[in-house]
């Protein structure tokens, strides 16, 4: 406990790190006066429209319902029929209902998942009696908030800056020889160091949720109550931003144990940062390019770069291997500890005299 202490006391006494604290609140908060002044200028150029949301039913000339395919084909032909199409928006209650009868039609199981999200959505709207509205502005306080502002990857980069400098920085500062000179184990050390990592992961997942629910009442629009979009199910705001927070912390702690790694095992403070900086930029990068791989090599979808689209799964949206959310944390968990497994290894094997 007192190394714990000790640790926690050197980090917060370093500016540095209630600096990165003040610019996370920094960017939640000109992402919200950003959107801001862009729903002050469109509803001065135009009245932004609001617009029942619901499920589109397409009916013939002779009456007769039609699916949206059968209506995109007769536009794209050019067809006269397209013209005499009938639209209508149908109400939530009559949107659980069709959708129901969709999901019954299709085979595909995450085609099925998809609608039973819209069920969900359009579900909780029918209970309540009231109606989904789709704005054309951008979005509203509620999905800000929802989406965590969209600056869940700034607080880990925090995260893996502070995980990537604190082994580091003992040997960089010369301060290694010491630390360890102290009646604590070599593993007891890096823990203390590991676990204040932790404590400030949890901080700043705090901060961002936090910011984002305040800064979120600049934008209004929106109930914090009701489902935010189709695509994400029956979730509220609180619900998704707790969800979000959730994912994007374990995200955190998979980009801390990389970091902290680097951290044991390089001297150089800047390049423990640089190399922590740069795990956490390309692993999404080849990310975005593994599906193609993995639609050819279906074991590929359990490498690590591809959990990394844990958030992009939270809000709805499918991953390559077609992986569930719980397989991604499991997955992640399993990285993890082999990741500090290892790092512990190397630290106790380490010869300080050379640092």
């Amino acid at each position: 406990m007192n190394l714990i202490k000790n640790e926690w006391q050197k980090l917060f006494l370093r500016k540095s790190s209630w600096i990165m604290q003040l610019v996370l609140i920094l960017m939640v908060f000109f992402m919200a006066l950003l959107l801001f002044f862009v729903n002050k200028s469109m509803s001065t150029t135009e009245r932004p429209t609001e617009s029942p949301l619901g499920v589109t039913q397409y009916t013939n000339a002779s009456g007769q319902p039609i699916s949206e395919d059968q209506y995109n084909e007769m536009v794209d032909q050019g067809s006269e029929k397209a013209k005499q199409v009938q639209r209508t928006v149908l109400s939530p209650k009559e949107s659980v209902a069709a959708l129901k009868m969709q999901k019954k039609a299709v085979t595909d199981t995450q085609t099925k998942k998809e609608i039973q999200r819209q069920i969900d959505y359009y579900q909780v709207y029918a209970d309540k009696g009231k109606t989904p509205k789709e704005s054309a502005s951008s979005p509203s306080g509620a999905e800000f908030f929802g989406n965590l502002a969209q600056e869940a990857s700034i607080a880990t980069i925090l995260v893996v800056i502070v995980a990537s400098t604190i082994v580091a920085s003992e040997f960089s500062g010369g301060t290694i020889k010491l630390l360890l000179t102290r009646p604590y184990s070599r593993s007891q050390v890096l823990a203390s160091k590991l676990i204040v990592c932790i404590l400030y992961a949890i901080i700043s997942s705090i901060v961002l949720f936090a910011s984002s629910l305040l800064f979120s009442f600049m934008l209004g629009g929106g109930s914090y109550s009701l489902p935010i979009s189709p695509e994400t199910g029956g979730l509220n705001a609180f619900e998704m931003a707790l969800k979000l927070t959730g994912t994007n912390f374990v995200l955190m702690l998979t980009f801390l144990s990389i970091a902290f790694l680097f951290s044991s095992v390089v001297r150089s403070q800047a390049l423990a940062v640089g190399v922590g900086i740069g795990a956490l930029f390309s692993g999404n990068i080849i990310s975005a390019f593994l599906p193609l791989a993995i639609a050819k090599y279906d074991w590929l979808k359990w490498l690590i770069f591809n959990l990394f689209q844990l958030n992009s799964l939270a809000l709805g949206n499918e991953i390559a291997g077609g992986l569930a959310m719980w397989q991604v944390i499991l997955t992640l968990f399993a990285y993890i500890i082999v990741i500090l497994g290892f790092t512990f290894y190397i630290f106790k094997k380490r010869d300080v005299a050379l640092s």
